[in-house]
């Protein structure tokens, strides 16, 4: 019983040990910073494919992709479909 009371209690102290070398890898060294910034680019990049010039920002499911892979916001498909603005 003490076998698998000093196991387990070495499996928690090593997690714990790599948890903390992972947050300092990520937060403190130059390849972490990459990371977040990486992470960062990416989620802009995203925000800005859902934004429309004239209309804002529109949620992902509403935007209407053309044939060569472009989207469109609702409002300037229905503006470029119908000709006029409801």
């Amino acid at each position: 019983m003490n076998a698998i009371m000093l196991e387990s209690g070495l499996f928690i102290a090593t997690l714990a040990v790599l948890a903390a070398l992972f947050v300092t890898i990520v937060k403190m060294t130059p390849f972490g910073k990459r990371i977040t910034q990486t992470a960062n680019r990416k989620r802009i990049e995203k925000q800005l494919d859902l934004t429309c010039p004239i209309h804002g920002l529109q949620r992902e499911e509403q935007l209407v992709r053309l044939p060569k892979g472009e989207a469109l916001c609702p409002h300037c498909y229905q503006e470029a479909v119908d000709g006029h603005v409801d």
